[in-house]
């Protein structure tokens, strides 16, 4: 009897323990899922329409506080020090934007501030949309400047630069030697006088995600 009785509480553990790992592994693939569409959400290419679109995040600090930075992944040195959190890496960015076929300048370098220099590349139109918008809008419409000019967004490339600062830049307002892309409309270390900040009568309230989406312009 109790050799019997053994024998059913082995059977019994055996199947426990099997439920359990088929519950873990199923555990495991929801949430390796749950990772996959998140990044999917973060960032998607459409190379028909020669498009990216990257998600972000509104920073209502920098409604009143001035800053050069557009849009930063959270996660880089600078990710607390623009105008829309992001939630994509600058390298994954850039990799997206050469996949549509974008070309990167890659002209400028740190000792070029205060020279009049500009960021060169591909011309990029990029817009923005949230939910209840209904619409997309011109990025330059969430953006003050102190002196207005036309946004001329380019894909300045600087992948290296922007792997060894970890500043996180994704768009800079102006011409930037680290940002993947940048404002041509001003010269590099025109951010000194000139003063960006975001729009609190267009964007919508802090924390609000956003959608950011850069086409190829040429």
């Amino acid at each position: 009897m109790k050799r019997v009785l053994s024998i059913i509480f082995s059977i019994l553990f055996i199947g426990v323990l099997a439920v359990g790992c088929s519950s873990g592994e199923q555990s495991s693939n929801t949430q390796k899922q749950s990772t996959e569409n998140k990044e999917q959400k973060t960032l998607t290419v459409d190379k028909n329409k020669k498009e990216v679109k990257i998600s972000a995040q509104v920073n209502g600090k920098y409604f009143t506080e001035n800053t050069r930075h557009g849009v930063v992944f959270k996660d880089g040195k600078n990710g607390e020090k623009s105008v829309l959190r992001g939630f994509v890496k600058p390298e994954d960015f850039y990799n997206a934007l050469i996949s549509i076929g974008a070309k990167p300048g890659n002209n400028l370098e740190a000792s070029d501030k205060g020279k009049g220099k500009k960021v060169e590349g591909s011309k990029l139109n990029v817009y923005i949309t949230w939910n209840g918008l209904g619409k997309e809008i011109p990025f330059s419409d969430i953006i003050y400047s102190s002196d207005p000019r036309p946004m001329d967004i380019r894909f300045g490339g600087n992948l290296a630069h922007a792997k060894k600062m970890n500043t996180g830049c994704i768009l800079c307002l102006d011409s930037c030697p680290v940002g993947i892309t940048s404002n041509s409309a001003y010269a590099f270390g025109e951010s000194d006088t000139v003063k960006f900040h975001g729009k609190k009568d267009v964007l919508p309230k802090d924390g609000t995600d956003v959608t950011v989406i850069f086409r190829l312009a040429e």
